[in-house]
């Protein structure tokens, strides 16, 4: 949904799979529009995955990335145990917020897009500046 002037590097980008749980599901069979939120956490947490992030250690040195916003643009219903992608996108780093796009596929349809804006804060839950290090990984390719 982020739309620049220019297309994004590729290497911004990561895909997972996943398979549709029943429990994920509503009385239509079809995957209860909450669920796509957690499609699109597991998504940037397999992001961070693939370039060596450990999110205990950002922790440790007093660094919380909680989203303060969602956006999400629903185009196609997904149904039990069909297998969707999550692609999950670095759109956008600023000093102290990260913003990720979202799409969620099945074979080349698009059911599902969006963005979270996550915003850096301290233990005190106060904004603070993303350290200079971390800020890197945010525009790093895949290391695993």
């Amino acid at each position: 949904m982020v739309t620049g002037k220019e297309p994004l590097p590729e290497h911004l980008t990561s895909r997972m799979t996943l398979t549709v749980r029943f429990c994920e599901t509503d009385l239509m069979g079809i995957v209860h529009h909450a669920n796509y939120l957690t499609y699109f956490e597991a998504g940037r947490v397999d992001w961070l995955h693939r370039r060596g992030v450990s999110y205990e250690k950002w922790v440790e040195m007093g660094i919380h990335l909680p989203v303060v916003e969602a956006k999400l643009r629903y185009r196609k219903a997904a149904r039990f145990d069909e297998t969707l992608v999550v692609e999950t996108t670095c759109a956008e780093v600023t000093r102290v917020t990260v913003r990720f796009s979202y799409r969620i596929l099945r074979g080349a349809d698009v059911l599902c897009e969006g963005e979270t804006l996550l915003a850096c804060v301290g233990n005190e839950l106060t904004p603070k500046r993303l350290p200079v290090e971390i800020a890197a990984v945010f525009r790093s390719p895949e290391t695993l």
